[in-house]
């Protein structure tokens, strides 16, 4: 077999059932014609995609592969095969869920977890895999994956209009007394559909974690009845603006404007801030 015909993720079986030798995936390593994304899996550096989701994803749908009907990618895979963002989430193991039952227990391997948890209702085809829901997908990371990736998902689907507050709510109490209820639900509290990228959402974590005081999100300045910016964050008793730049704004992610239109629009609009007596604080 060609290695260069190789457009999915393989398990070193598979790569010896179409003729590929042990020494030829070895050799294959060591060049980088293949990459290793796990234990026993394997693919083209190519078809790994430009972001280390994009190769978790491409594992858990391989693994996924593998499994009896029923079988649904959960948790980060989920996340990101609805197209959410999974900024500081542990890419080291796939999970999937199987409806049968409400008992927790988990079959292990190096890539995957298989648990038993899951009703038929929560689960959706997404671009051909079996995938938990939205809201489920948010509670379950709010059950077991960081503070971080779990706001910046469960805002992001918010904002997304792929669930609701009132969703959540339901699937968190339809759930009963599963491990991790009660941290979901201080997290599900904290969410907040008005962050428009996972830096607001981040950022807005920081500020409560640093004692700061709370600021108002995407708050409009006008001037004489005027727009003059939609700000991303708001300290009104101060006159402190607030403004997170990702990267995603200066090279086409949220623009189609050109890298140039950008900073000079954001140079008028905070001159303008300046000048109408505000300060202006940015970070990235």
């Amino acid at each position: 077999m060609d290695l260069s015909n190789l457009t999915t993720v393989a398990t070193r079986r598979d790569l010896e059932r179409m003729g590929v030798s042990r020494d030829r995936i070895t050799a294959a390593l060591r060049s980088g014609s293949l990459v290793s994304v796990a234990p026993g899996y394997y693919m083209r550096p190519a078809s790994i995609g430009a972001f280390p989701a994009h190769e978790h994803l491409a594992l858990a749908r391989a693994v996924l592969a593998g499994m009896s009907p029923g079988t649904a990618l959960a948790e980060v895979a989920a996340a990101i095969n609805h197209g959410l963002p999974v900024v500081g989430a542990d890419l080291s193991r796939v999970r999937l869920v199987r409806p049968g039952g409400t008992a927790s227990g988990t079959q292990r391997t190096s890539v995957s977890v298989l648990t038993r948890n899951v009703t038929d209702d929560e689960l959706v085809f997404v671009d051909g895999c079996l995938t938990t829901t939205v809201p489920r997908t948010v509670v379950d990371l709010a059950r077991r994956d960081s503070v971080r990736t779990a706001v910046v998902v469960g805002d992001a689907a918010l904002h997304r209009g792929l669930a609701t507050l009132h969703e959540l709510e339901h699937r968190l109490a339809a759930a009963g007394p599963m491990r991790g209820a009660r941290r979901a639900r201080e997290i599900v509290a904290m969410l907040d559909g008005r962050a428009e990228s996972p830096l607001e959402s981040w950022s807005r974590l920081v500020v409560g974690r640093s004692n700061l005081p709370s600021p108002e999100l995407q708050h409009e300045i006008r001037d004489r009845g005027r727009l003059v910016a939609r700000v991303d964050f708001w300290w009104e008793e101060f006159g402190v603006v607030g403004e997170c730049d990702g990267m995603g704004k200066y090279f086409g992610e949220y623009s189609e404007k050109s890298l140039r239109e950008v900073l000079d629009e954001e140079k008028f609009r905070a001159q303008e801030l300046v000048d109408l007596g505000y300060i202006v604080v940015r970070w990235s």
